[in-house]
């Protein structure tokens, strides 16, 4: 009997490592998935958490070296008595999915906020063609 409930415990450990311990949501289709990696990767970058932007990217792929862009890029237009505004990531088209790729079309709006009060300057909109890979079996990175 305990020969039993031992090797059922191991089975169970072993199916939990090779599905990489990550339960998969029931119900989420891979087009979500994808574009909530992206949501991710853009609302670090928004608080300034570069390194947790990296870490939804594949290791010194394009995304995670734009990583160190954006750093420059906020760190440059948020000299003085300025700061970046980066709105919310709107996604411009219909997101695909083609086996274990997928491409999420989004939009960011960057503004530059003068202080004291003197108004918001429109610095930009970058639209991205994001490509991400699958990674195990749910879990999606930027390249």
């Amino acid at each position: 009997m305990k020969k039993k409930i031992l090797l059922s415990v191991l089975v169970i450990i072993l199916i939990l490592v090779l599905v990489s311990c990550k339960p998969i949501p029931i119900g989420q289709p891979e087009e979500a998935r994808a574009e909530d990696a992206v949501y991710l990767y853009w609302q670090a970058i928004t608080n300034r958490q570069y390194q947790l932007a990296k870490f939804y990217c594949i290791l010194n792929g394009i995304w995670y070296n734009k990583t160190d862009e954006w750093e420059e890029y906020i760190n440059i237009n948020s000299e003085g008595e300025v700061s970046l505004l980066i709105s919310s990531l709107y996604l411009y088209d219909e997101t695909e999915v083609i086996e274990n790729n997928a491409i999420v079309y989004a939009e960011i709006f960057v503004d530059r906020i003068a202080f004291p009060g003197s108004g918001v300057v429109n610095v930009g909109v970058f639209e991205y063609e994001t490509e991400l890979i699958r990674i195990f079996t749910s879990e999606w990175k930027l390249k």
